[in-house]
Order: structure tokens, then C-alpha cells, then sequence
């Protein structure tokens, strides 16, 4: 008895649900502003992460010109010792 009238009552509910008046009623007054409020309380968090990620991107780009540098840094000073070796071997 009862589940049969659980579902006759979920059945009419489903029914005046899906009509379009009751579905902009349920969209303006309840689904809107619980993604508002949402929204707004996710915010702040993910203007944080787009911020730390923004600051991770900028450092690992600074670290790898540092490194770059490095090398070509190290490298002219290696020239540069080999050549003085080749011009001392000459004399």
C-alpha cells in the first residue's frame, strides 16, 4: 500500500515538475541562486589557485633562463680555457 502510493505521489511530482512554468519557477527561485552562492564561495579559492599557478609558471620560467644562461655561460668559459691550452701548446 505504501509504496504504491510513493510512487503515484513521485510520479505526479515528476509530472508537475517537468511542466515549463513550474521548471522556471524551480530554475529562478532555487537552481540560480544556489549556483550564485556557489560561486561566491568558491571564488575567492580559485582566484588563488589561478594565482599560485601563475607564480609557479613565471619561476620555473625564470629558473630555466638561469640555467640557460648558466650553460652558455659555462660554455664560453670552456672555449675560452681551451683555446688558451691550444695557444700555449703552439708555443
Amino acid at each position: 500500500m505504501l509504496p504504491a502510493v510513493t510512487k503515484s505521489l513521485l510520479e505526479k511530482v515528476i509530472v508537475e515538475v517537468q511542466k515549463e512554468e513550474n521548471m522556471t519557477k524551480v530554475k529562478g527561485h532555487i537552481v540560480n541562486p544556489l549556483l550564485q552562492y556557489c560561486y561566491s564561495r568558491l571564488y575567492p579559492y580559485f582566484l588563488i589557485i589561478t594565482i599560485v599557478f601563475m607564480l609557479t609558471f613565471i619561476l620555473a620560467l625564470l629558473i630555466f633562463i638561469i640555467l640557460l644562461r648558466q650553460m652558455l655561460f659555462d660554455r664560453n668559459n670552456l672555449l675560452r680555457k681551451i683555446e688558451m691550452l691550444l695557444s700555449q701548446l703552439k708555443q
